[in-house]
């Protein structure tokens, strides 16, 4: 017989496994497509013509899982998924062309280190993570006005202020959102099967940007080719 921690332990390690499967298989995905597509000269002049097409598409793949999550079966939310992680590897295959690849995998290296310390931390800490949120929203909105800025005005200072300040963020949020992940399991212990399946994708979506976020911050330390 198992009391009632027990209970709750064996389905959070449970759900985060899954979600980590998910985000896993995101990832590789993303990896797989980059590569073929940086493998090919067709291809990566077809990123290059319909770029702005296929980043639009990626955002509208991010708010019709977030938004609709509860309108979507939970096999519309893989496929949703999964094809977000492919066309985020369409986007990013470019990055073979302006980094050089030890400084590529040295990042994914440095990113993978940084991410498995973090989501540890996040999952064995007694403290709530929840009270940081107002913290990472303002830092998050904060990166996205310093990178517009930065697109007009270019101010070198300000891209390594966006850059740091990204790597900090993103480092922290892998912690927030791992811990956040572990609440929910407590408050999903009535809903079924399919609702489980959802917030599993969804949890797997938010770490996998996490990820590729801290991913491209940590990348743009290394610099690009000259």
């Amino acid at each position: 017989m198992y009391n009632n921690m027990d209970i709750d332990l064996r389905n959070t390690n449970s759900f985060l496994r899954k979600v980590f499967v998910y985000m896993a298989l995101g990832i590789l995905i993303s990896f797989v497509v980059a590569f073929y597509t940086y493998s090919s000269d067709a291809m990566l002049f077809f990123v290059y013509k319909y770029f702005t097409f296929l980043t639009i598409a990626e955002l509208g793949m991010v708010l019709s899982l977030s938004f609709a999550i509860n309108k979507i079966s939970s096999f519309t939310a893989k496929i949703l998924f999964f094809t977000y992680s492919a066309l985020t590897g369409l986007t990013l295959s470019g990055i073979g062309l302006m980094f050089d690849p030890n400084a590529i995998l040295y990042a994914f290296v440095i990113t993978f280190v940084i991410f498995v310390v973090m989501a540890i931390f996040g999952y064995t800490t007694q403290e709530d993570l929840s009270s940081y949120r107002r913290f990472f929203t303002i830092g998050v909105i904060s990166l996205i006005i310093i990178g517009f800025i930065n697109i007009f005005i270019g101010v070198g200072p300000l891209y390594w202020i966006g850059t740091i300040l990204g790597v900090v963020i993103f480092t922290g949020l892998i912690a927030f959102d791992v811990n956040r992940i572990k609440h929910l399991t407590y408050e999903m212990a009535e809903e079924n099967g399919e609702a489980i399946e959802k917030l599993s994708v969804i949890g797997a979506l938010t770490l996998y940007l996490d990820f590729v976020n801290l991913f491209l911050y940590i990348l743009r330390i290394f610099g690009r080719k000259k």
